[in-house]
């Protein structure tokens, strides 16, 4: 045996010796042992300022973290766990009981949080990391948002000419900027609006248009006001291969600091606890028929995906006569604390049903006892950012197939417990693990998981 494999047994036995779960059954997951590994080599072999770690979903790799941090602070390394979003931390907060050392302090922190005090660590462990995006554009203080509809004299101000039908983007300079701006400032968006006109040339503005609809979006131009770099080193974690460009332009890590570890693409694997069911619906009223029908039957915690803040509360107000006191609503926009309160609201109680619209819950979110999942329509492929930056052109069937795919991981999670996802329309042809069903099959469908 080599000095390296010794020493790895040697570290892998302190690490076994933190889990309860390893003092349990034994033994770790073939995706954790992999993990683990890549870890150990990335502390004594590679020097590397940031890794990526790539493992995909329901691999254990929360334990993992938890594991790794716990050494790392046992050997007195100032050290914390991030998560893109707060909702994440409370499954943190509860892996954390699954560590042998006691009264160990590790701290769980939102990005916008660690930004703060991100100077003081040596080693930084970010969770869900392929949503560093999404949680840089909910951020406020780095992106602040507009909708307008059609009819709205802003919608006509700024897509005049936009050919409704496809994704129309551009950048808008600075001076149709500032006269947008002034002219927001006598709206309801005039705190915002004044805001932005005071430090306007630290922005660049943007607007996107699809259909009706019509997004203002003001950036932060100086990506160091994006960066997450600690002092010492920044371990991340992810579903998916993260891409040095984005980690680039989102959060100021330059490509030479990053060494990536892990399979280069991890495809979705429909999870055996999950029915997988699509029923092709043209009308929101039906779906929204179908949807109360079923959850006025199935009594147990439900989420369903939504596309903006308009049908959040659409939906939101329909089921809301029917399922009285069950509806909880997340739409876009919301701050954090917001969010939070939301999504605490929704435990309260055993057959809550979550509405939402924000990307956190569509990329992020884990609900170990959902039961049911409902996305009433494909994704919007909104551009990214760094794409309307870079003035891309987005390969949009893609970020929406890749965006539904996210949404449907949100269901399953924990492999004792059983799920149903429906969609109220034809999948793509990659998604062919999911049944048609018909409307009288829908309720019998759901029923087959075990209440």
């Amino acid at each position: 045996m080599s000095n390296h494999d010794s020493d790895y047994q040697q570290w892998l036995t302190t690490i076994r010796g933190l889990s309860k779960k390893y003092q349990k059954f034994g033994s770790f997951l073939t995706a954790q042992e992999k993990l683990l590994l890549e870890i150990y080599n990335s502390l004594t072999v590679f020097n590397q300022k940031v890794v990526s770690f790539t493992a995909p979903p329901a691999s254990g790799k929360t334990h993992v973290i938890v594991l790794s941090a716990a050494y790392l602070v046992l050997k007195g390394n100032e050290t914390c766990i991030v998560t893109p979003n707060g909702e994440l931390s409370v499954d943190f907060n509860e892996e954390l009981k699954e560590i042998t050392a006691e009264k160990l302090l590790i701290p769980i922190l939102s990005i916008p949080s660690y930004r703060k005090i991100k100077g003081k660590f040596d080693y930084v462990l970010m969770d869900e990391a392929h949503n560093l995006r999404s949680a840089l554009e909910l951020d406020h203080k780095l992106l602040k948002s507009f909708q307008f509809k059609e009819g709205d004299g802003f919608y006509e101000l700024l897509a005049p000419q936009a050919n409704t039908q496809k994704y129309s983007t551009k950048e808008l300079n600075i001076e149709t900027s500032s006269d947008i701006l002034r002219k927001m400032c006598r709206t309801e968006n005039s705190r915002d609006a004044k805001q932005l006109l005071k430090t306007l040339s630290q922005w660049r503005g943007y607007c996107v248009t699809f259909r009706d609809t019509c997004n203002l979006h003001f950036l932060l131009a100086d990506p160091k006001k994006r960066n997450v770099l600690p002092k010492g080193r920044l371990f991340l974690f992810s579903a998916t291969r993260l891409d040095q460009e984005e980690l680039c332009f989102y959060c100021d890590i330059p490509k030479n600091l990053v060494k990536t570890l892990g399979e280069e693409k991890v495809g979705f694997t429909p999870k055996a606890n999950v029915n997988y069911g699509y029923l092709p619906c043209d009308v929101d009223t039906n779906k929204m028929k179908l949807s109360i029908s079923l959850l006025e039957k199935i009594n147990q915690p439900s989420l369903i995906l939504l596309n903006n803040k308009q049908n959040c509360e659409t939906w939101a107000s329909e089921l809301g006569k029917v399922l009285v006191n069950r509806v909880i609503t997340i739409e876009s926009g919301l701050s954090h604390a917001q969010r939070l309160r939301a999504y605490r609201k929704f435990f309260e109680k055993e057959n809550s049903i979550l509405l939402t619209s924000s990307n956190v819950f569509w990329e992020g979110i884990t609900i170990k006892e959902l039961k049911i999942l409902l996305i009433p329509n494909i994704p919007f492929p909104q551009p990214t950012m760094l794409e309307l930056a870079e003035e891309r052109s987005p390969e949009y069937r893609k970020i929406a197939e890749r965006r539904l795919i996210q949404g449907i991981g949100r269901i399953g999670r924990v492999p004792q417990t059983k799920g149903v996802c429906i969609l109220f329309f034809r999948p793509p042809k990659s998604f062919g693990y999911f049944a048609k069903i018909s409307p009288s099959e829908i309720c019998k469908f759901a029923e087959q998981i075990s209440i």
